[in-house]
């Protein structure tokens, strides 16, 4: 009996649980099954009364929702909730199903979500903050500002707590009611008491901590107290001691990053490229620092919106001027001087910010040189402005522009000449003498327009203007009986660029952000050469233009990112560039897809990894075993393909010490060139007996490599700890008779320590080390004694060269200590610093170049060389430097 009870238990409730699916199952139905109606405007009450009647569906409503007098329905038909959804369009609801009803009620705040916006500042010089940090704690949600310093975050309603942080200031927090979509900016002060510095190099945080993967964010305030040459603060100079990055040979300012030359780096001056970045042959980098507000660098992970190079990209963002009162600095150095201003215009609409530097070494040596009639001489000099305009608070307008020029002169080898005064037979002497002299320098403009379309896009609207040339000229006067004959010679290069793109970024929620945009450039490039031959003696003059060639080609690029993360422990990005190039009659695409991800093990290890494709249009050319402003940019053409790179890293970063102030990052990479370009065997730079093209043979490379930075991020002692080993080959069909031979920027071992100590406020100092094992050369193996070729009746003998290989030795490894020491003092107008230190402070002689020369202990009738080393840097190099900021 019992038994049966309880059968007839189960049995009812199977009955009543199969009726309670079908009245739900109907109810869902009634919802969403689609109806006609035939009234479309009317109240609020009145639409909801004719889809009752329209449905038999009973809708109920709590009298708190928004219940308006005109509501017009967009369209006959549709669902039950879809009608319910015009009606209440802008007063969100929820709704219950049951039986043949349906119940709305308001959202409550926390049912709903709102999108917060706004830009993070510097509190004293409203300068946008790239990377910082928008939290909310208690749901652990947050988002970066991106290069624009602007965020956007989708939180539920209620109560909220938001906190700002940016490394080196002070967080800030804002508690509010979010009952809306709002804008909420922050603005920022300085950490003075715990200076929190980012360190040189320090990993740009990625989603929740920052706004680029793979980026790399230089602090200007380490750059700025670093040990520095002459005094004067070099941002290249910090970047190339990063792991994996390098410079061709002491005091030069290329950059050489995983074995890719200087011209596969894309470096922008607020969004602008720019071809050279040296001055005085590369001692001193073109970024005035006094000009310059933030900086990173990406060499591996690269966003689907780069392009254009294959190595890294360096972005350096000028300063946007203070918006509360004029202030600036005045920089006095041993070799140049800079001044710069920077305020608001207009009262909470404009500011300005300019800046102005140059050496004054032709002042010196014109003193040192005085009553001497061979001189020698050089200066340079950088300006660099901006003016911004912020028609609101979604709409702001940048202009900014940098002019630099670089200038040599030498004169020599003065001599009389005897020559004729008129036709009264009296003669006289007249002295002449040669000249060389060189010039080289960038003119870039931008202008930039944010505008924040909504809450949740963004958008930017850029064009550029970008201009390098240089010349190198040769005047020698000659007598030739009673005649003068005058040459000159003058070799002109350039690159020109005009350029219009606009990059856009939608916040679709606070885990997923999308990017995409397109640009279009049109280059013209001039590897030309002019020969100029005039003749006084007879009134006429002659000109010889050889190989005047100017080629243009317009680039056309786009891109889609996606920016994600899923959970707290996995984020990643992943995109797709594609590139069209335009030039002679072959066009040249890539389509290159992008990809990096960062997985969280435990909150003390990340394992990251990126894998990359990226192609370059346009190549650079040199002889020498550095960067020169004479090395030529050339365009793809029928002969000459683009440049490709596909790389792949893994790597792991480790967090220790209290509030994970030691970060240690290990990375691994293998990165392949395609179409690398180089000079033929046979030719070189002034070779004019083909045209450019024909000078030039293409080939591959490889590199690999590991690279570890261990970091201390704050205290009163900050600094890192840097190393990378690394190889690379080069295979070129004609060249080393098809064998491969190591790269010209291969350098086993790199390694580098930078430390700086905050003793008080007033008092700070800093050391750095740099080793590097040396660059490869290429030195002849023999040399014998035989005939000039080609001769026509006697040969002439002399002494040739044999070289069996490429880059068949190296140089001496290259190290160096630099000291420093800052003494700052608040005066009642400002704020002055007094800096000393010294320059490779052990004094070791460190390689610049090797040459042979004649063995003084050679037996008579041989051949015997010595190879020697020159040295730049001999001996060390004390500096001081005075600057007062207002």
């Amino acid at each position: 009996m019992r038994t049966e009870n309880h059968r007839n238990i189960k049995v009812g409730m199977a009955i009543v649980l199969f009726a309670l699916a079908s009245v739900s199952l109907y109810a869902q139905r009634a919802g969403h099954v689609r109806l006609s109606v035939d009234k479309t405007r009317g109240s609020a009450i009145e639409l909801i009364e004719h889809l009752q009647e329209k449905s038999g569906v009973v809708i109920s409503y709590s009298s708190r929702l928004c219940l308006k007098d005109d509501v017009r329905l967009s369209q006959s038909e549709n669902t039950l909730i879809g009608f319910l959804n015009e009606i209440f369009k802008n007063c969100p609801f929820a709704y219950t199903e049951l039986d043949n009803r349906i119940i709305l009620r308001p959202k409550s705040l926390s049912e709903q979500s709102f999108t917060i916006n706004g830009f993070v500042v510097d509190q004293k010089s409203g300068e946008r903050l790239l990377g910082a940090n928008i939290y909310n704690a208690t749901r652990e949600i947050g988002t970066a500002t991106n290069f624009y310093g602007f965020y956007s975050l989708t939180l539920p309603g209620g109560e909220t707590e938001l906190n700002a942080s940016f490394v080196g200031y002070k967080t800030e927090t804002k508690r509010f009611l979010l009952h809306g979509d709002t804008v909420i900016n922050f603005r920022l002060s300085p950490n003075l008491e715990l200076p929190e510095v980012s360190v040189l190099g320090s990993r740009m945080p990625n989603m929740l901590e920052g706004s680029s993967f793979g980026a790399m964010r230089v602090s200007m305030e380490q750059i700025v107290d670093a040990p520095a040459l002459f005094g004067e603060p070099d941002l290249v100079r910090g970047i190339q001691m990063l792991p994996g990055i390098q410079s061709g040979s002491e005091g030069f300012s290329g950059l050489y990053v995983r074995g890719g030359g200087p011209d596969q780096n894309m470096i922008l001056l607020d969004d602008v490229p720019v071809y050279n970045v040296g001055h005085l042959l590369g001692f001193f980098s073109i970024f005035n620092t006094d000009a310059v507000s933030q900086v990173s660098v990406t060499k591996d992970g690269f966003p689907a919106r780069y392009g254009g190079r294959l190595s890294s990209v360096v972005d350096v963002r000028m300063k946007d001027g203070r918006e509360e009162e004029i202030g600036g600095n005045i920089s006095l150095g041993l070799l140049s001087s800079s001044l710069s201003l920077d305020g608001p215009v207009l009262k909470d609409k404009s500011t300005f910010a300019v800046s102005f530097r140059r050496t004054y070494v032709d002042a010196l040596a014109a003193i040192y040189q005085l009553g001497e009639e061979e001189k020698t001489n050089y200066y340079f000099f950088d300006f660099n402005g901006k003016i911004n305009y912020e028609f609101s608070d979604r709409s702001k307008l940048f202009l900014s522009s940098y002019w630099g020029r670089d200038k040599f002169y030498t004169r020599y080898n003065f001599r009389d000449f005897e020559v004729e005064v008129g036709e009264s037979g009296i003669r006289d002497f007249i002295s002449i003498n040669d000249e060389s002299n060189a010039g080289w320098g960038n003119f870039t403009g931008a202008l930039r327009w944010n505008y924040v379309v909504n809450k949740r896009l963004f958008s930017n609207f850029t064009a550029t203007y970008s201009n390098y040339r240089f010349f190198i000229g040769l005047k020698r006067d000659e007598a030739e009986g009673k005649a003068l004959t005058s040459y000159e010679q003058r070799y002109l290069s350039g690159i020109e660029d005009f350029t219009l793109k606009s990059d856009f970024e939608f916040y679709y929620a606070h885990d997923y952000t999308i990017r995409f945009g397109a640009s279009g450039v049109l280059h013209r490039f001039n590897p030309g050469v002019d020969i100029m031959q005039t003749t006084p003696g007879n009134g006429k003059s002659e000109e010889t233009v050889i190989e005047d060639v100017r080629v243009s080609g317009q680039e056309y690029r786009g891109y889609f990112e996606n920016e994600f993360s899923f959970g707290d422990r996995l984020r990643g990005n992943a995109g797709l560039h594609a590139a069209l190039f335009l030039g002679e009659t072959t066009p040249y695409w890539s389509v290159e897809p992008r990809l990096s991800l960062r997985y969280r093990l435990s909150p003390r290890f990340d394992l990251k990894g990126t894998l990359s494709r990226m192609s370059q249009f346009v190549h650079l050319v040199g002889t020498a075993g550095f960067s020169l402003p004479t090395d030529l940019w050339l365009p793809v053409s029928d002969k000459i393909e683009p440049m490709y790179s596909d790389q792949a890293t893994l790597g792991i970063d480790i967090y220790f010490g209290q509030r994970n102030r030691y970060v240690l990052s290990l990375e691994g990479q293998v990165k392949s060139f395609e179409n690398l370009l180089a000079y033929k065997e046979s030719t070189g730079f002034f070779d004019y007996s083909s045209t450019w093209e024909d000078k030039l043979t293409s080939g591959r490379g490889e590199s690999a490599g590991g690279e570890l930075l261990l970091q201390k991020n704050s205290g009163k002692l900050t600094g890192w700890l840097g190393y990378t080993y690394a190889h690379t080959n080069s295979f070129f069909s004609g060249l080393n008779e098809g064998k491969s031979f190591p790269g010209r920027f291969d350098r086993r071992h790199d390694a580098s320590l930078f430390m700086n100590y905050r003793f008080n406020k007033r008092f700070t100092g800093s050391l750095s080390w740099m080793f590097g094992s040396g660059n490869p050369i290429t030195l002849p193996e023999e040399k014998y004694y035989a005939p000039q070729l080609p001769f026509e009746k006697t040969p002439e003998y002399g002494y040739s060269e044999s070289v069996k290989s490429i880059n068949n030795y190296r140089m001496p490894a290259f190290h160096r200590l630099d000291l420093g020491v800052n003494f700052t003092k608040k005066r009642k107008r400002g704020e002055r610093t007094w800096s000393f230190g010294v320059i490779n402070a052990y004094g070791h002689q460190n390689p610049f170049l090797l040459y042979f020369s004649e063995s003084e202990d050679a037996p008579e009738g041989s051949a015997l060389r010595d190879l020697k080393q020159l040295s730049l840097f001999p001996f060390p190099i004390p500096y001081i430097k005075y600057s007062f900021k207002f």
